[in-house]
């Protein structure tokens, strides 16, 4: 039984994913694909456009044989947390052969030279990376530059400048290299293969049949649900369509009000308590959120050439979500996962979960509800968090009989 593993977030599914299934299968000649899918928020700090649920269904529909959650404080968490949090998860697993992720490089051995350049930074680098900072130029693009001028010397001029600032400088090919990183850490037996993307991240338009998510997102948002109809698969499009005549589009300004109560009722001091978010960038949020009643007006007013507009969406979630230093300290001295939990499966794949249930380093979670009590402080922890983003994610969509959704929803199986 050969199993490969995807890290993804589906928002939604789309031919782009469709193509990662199919070139995964050929190239690993698996039996069973998992996904380990984002909740109800992505790595940038925003709302999925349809919630958790309905994207697995999306997904088991279009070939993807069980999907796992990663748990919300990982999904939106900078590259370094996310990647960690999802190879920890896939190995913890104990049934995963080989990690497949889509990159524009498409070139494994050098995002892997990367890698091991980042995870045993050497004295040389040190010195390096000090001389640019003392130079005034930015945390990461004095480390591409460090790693760019090492790795062309290194590697006998077997990569070129331009190849190498390349794959450090598209998302990617960012979160790829992070993938291996966190490999290495954990010394993963897992295998790393990658498929080159065909198409563009963030482009806004659709071209053709093989559309970035950004694109067709934008075009749900417009009403142009016939422009995205050939850009997914059949299963998923009418998935899609069935959702919306119940569930409204989600847009992150509805989080306006969550958040502005959060800042008003926290104090400075409390924000820095919080994980994952700079202190200047704590202090910059807390002194201008009463200027601005929208969330999207407040996180481009502290964006700025130190901070991307992505870390700061990051931060004023991780805001909302109130996600301390203190449980993710706990958290990363057990390598981030204390559970696996599964979203859905389908029937093909029944043995696999059996199999995931067996020989799991850590408790497999199906039902929610009849298994929460029986779990460690730890992972009620982590699983309050997700209990959390829950609630507010169909709260600020004015949906209000699914706040208990986690507890509730049924296991499915397609």
């Amino acid at each position: 039984m050969l199993v490969s593993g995807i890290v993804a977030e589906y928002n939604p599914f789309h031919n782009g994913h469709l193509y990662q299934l199919s070139e995964t299968k050929r190239i690993t000649s698996c039996d069973y694909i998992i996904a380990t899918m984002s909740g109800h928020f992505t790595q940038r700090g925003m709302p999925c456009i349809l919630d958790k649920y309905t994207r697995t269904k999306m997904a088991l529909a279009s070939g993807v044989d069980m999907v796992l959650e990663l748990p919300v404080a990982y999904a939106c968490a900078s590259a370094q947390y996310f990647c960690e949090g999802a190879v920890s998860l896939l190995n913890k697993s104990n049934i995963v052969d080989y990690i497949c992720f889509g990159s524009e490089s498409g070139n494994i051995d050098l995002l892997f030279d990367i890698a091991k350049l980042l995870a045993y930074e050497t004295p040389q680098m040190s010195h390096l990376l000090k001389h640019y900072l003392s130079q005034g130029i930015s945390y990461p693009s004095a480390r591409q530059q460090v790693v760019t001028e090492v790795l062309f010397e290194k590697s006998d001029e077997k990569y070129t400048k331009k190849d190498i600032n390349h794959a450090m400088s598209h998302p990617n090919n960012i979160l790829g290299i992070h993938y291996l990183r966190a490999l290495l850490k954990y010394e993963s037996k897992i295998i790393p293969v990658t498929v080159k993307r065909t198409s563009i991240y963030h482009d806004e338009n659709i071209k053709s049949q093989v559309a970035s998510a950004t694109a067709i997102r934008k075009n749900l948002l417009l009403g142009h649900r016939d422009q995205i109809k050939d850009t997914m698969p059949s299963s998923a499009y009418a998935i899609l369509l069935n959702t919306l005549k119940d569930f409204p589009l989600t847009s992150v300004d509805n989080l306006s009000m969550y958040l502005r109560y959060k800042l008003i009722s926290s104090t400075l001091n409390h924000l820095y308590s919080l994980w994952d978010i700079p202190k200047d960038l704590c202090h910059s949020i807390y002194n201008s959120f009463d200027n601005f009643s929208l969330l999207s007006d407040l996180a481009a007013s502290v964006t700025s050439k130190t901070y991307t507009s992505a870390t700061v969406y990051r931060s004023l979630l991780r805001i909302i979500l109130d996600i301390a230093v203190s449980d993710m300290q706990k958290l990363q001295c057990i390598q981030w996962i204390p559970y696996i939990r599964v979203l859905g499966v389908r029937k093909r794949a029944l043995p696999l979960l059996s199999k995931l249930t067996e020989v799991s380093s850590v408790p497999v979670i199906t039902n929610l509800g009849r298994t929460l009590n029986k779990l460690d402080t730890l992972s009620r922890s982590l699983i309050a968090y997700e209990q959390k983003a829950t609630a507010i994610y169909y709260s600020s969509n004015n949906i209000n009989n699914k706040g208990k959704e986690d507890l509730l929803h049924p296991f499915i199986v397609i």
